[in-house]
């Protein structure tokens, strides 16, 4: 049984089940805002996709992380 306890417990903060979780009472909203400010801010490796560039076929048109494009 400890396992399955444990397998539960990691899956607590996963973002497919915090809804379920809070509904359900497994987790508290405040338990859910405290784990999210505790991420850290990995913005600096986000890589940003121009939707306009996938509508039109181009899927490798990316824009820089500054939001300026060339």
């Amino acid at each position: 049984m400890t396992l399955l306890y444990q397998a539960v417990e990691s899956k607590k903060f996963d973002t497919r089940l915090q809804e379920r979780n809070v509904q359900r009472g497994l987790l508290k909203p405040d338990e859910l805002n405290g784990n999210v400010g505790q991420l850290p801010d990995d913005s600096e490796f986000a890589e940003y996709v121009s939707f306009d560039a996938i509508a039109q076929g181009d899927g490798k048109k990316r824009i820089p992380a500054n939001g300026k494009t060339a």
